[in-house]
């Protein structure tokens, strides 16, 4: 699957919680390490807890209220203020401006609110091209109303905490799990990587180059009398954007309906056999292909293509400019006979 967008979670995915210990040490002392374990797991514990919703800033707050009530209320502020600059994992900016080199759109979907999310990733110094809060809905993960804010079609989620690799996934989102040690989710994701440079090259590695083999062709594609076409490179199948390709046989002595393919461009490349074409108001007019040549079809031209050979089918491969694969059959009564067109290279006519 060719992959359109890659939404990260943010805390402990993009940003390293865990690097806030030694931000908190001058508050907590020696202890910093184990207050913000508790201080973490009391804050996820808040969002699951399905109470009204608040917003993560407050929720972070009163978790830290909870797990250290001696500290005074400057002391836990400035505390707080601490998530708004995590450092992010050593790979984090790496994988996303190789996310961004392969064409892919990169996101964050993350409870923080969506101040707090921009605030991190400024500090952090991490580009992305969307921004997804759970404020937006009013709740938290792994709720389904969060995950539904990515589309599902072409969108890769990817979290290193395996009960958010798990909701998205039981949300029907394609799912990458980041394997840091961390408890793994109850439902195997879609991928699993040690690292956000494993995710960002296993996204290359299916972004790159498609081969099709001629067994992979697709027929279930617009049909004229007479041809049968199959496709090959689709945006479905291999993620093209601007052309489409695929082959096109006719069999021995037999001609298609005319037709044409509407603002769409073709190019016809003759493998095998012997192609006549006819095309026009009336089909007026005809020429000859063999293999290797090329023919070439303007927008909105009606033409027809002949099997000049009784005994051997046509195969020729054809190249659309397009997506849409528009087929417009047409019933003309053809000109009788066509006239004969050389094919002459305006650029070298000498």
């Amino acid at each position: 699957m060719r992959l359109e967008l890659v939404a990260f979670d943010l805390y402990g995915t993009l940003l390293d919680v865990s690097g806030l210990a030694k931000r908190l040490e001058p508050y907590a002392g020696p202890q910093a390490a184990d207050l913000l374990s508790g201080w973490r797991k009391a804050q996820l514990e808040r969002t699951w807890r399905g109470k009204a919703y608040e917003p993560f800033d407050v929720v972070t707050a009163r978790a830290l209220e909870e797990v250290a009530p001696r500290l005074d209320a400057q002391t836990r502020q400035r505390m707080c203020e601490t998530w708004l600059s995590l450092p992010a994992f050593p790979d984090a900016r790496a994988a996303l401006e190789s996310l961004r080199k392969a064409r892919v759109r990169r996101a964050v979907l993350s409870n923080g609110t969506p101040t707090m999310i921009r605030a991190a990733l400024v500090a952090a110094d991490l580009d992305v091209d969307d921004v997804f809060s759970a404020d937006d809905v009013r709740a938290y993960k792994p709720d389904p109303s969060v995950y539904a804010l990515l589309g599902r079609e072409r969108t890769l989620f990817v979290s290193a905490n395996g009960w958010d690799a798990e909701g998205a996934k039981r949300s029907g989102l394609t799912v990458a799990w980041i394997d840091r040690g961390t408890p793994p989710p109850g439902l195997a994701p879609d991928l699993r990587v040690h690292s956000l440079a494993d995710l960002a090259a296993a996204v290359w590695r299916d972004q790159g180059v498609r081969v099709v083999k001629g067994t992979e062709l697709d027929p279930n594609t617009a049909q004229t009398p007479g041809m049968t076409r199959a496709a090959a490179i689709t945006h479905a199948r291999a993620g093209a954007e601007k052309i489409w390709a695929g082959t096109v046989i006719i069999h021995a002595n037999a001609k298609t309906g005319a037709h044409h393919h509407g603002p769409i461009e073709s190019v016809l490349y003759v493998v095998r056999g012997r192609a006549r074409m006819r095309w026009g108001e009336k089909l007026e007019y005809t020429a000859e292909a063999g293999p290797g040549d090329f023919i070439y079809v303007p927008p909105y031209v009606p033409h027809q293509e002949i099997n000049a050979s009784r005994e051997q089918p046509l195969e020729c491969v054809v190249i659309r400019s397009g997506q849409e694969p528009v087929v417009v059959n047409l019933d003309i009564a053809p000109a009788e006979p066509p006239e004969e067109v050389k094919w002459i290279d305006p650029i070298h006519r000498s």
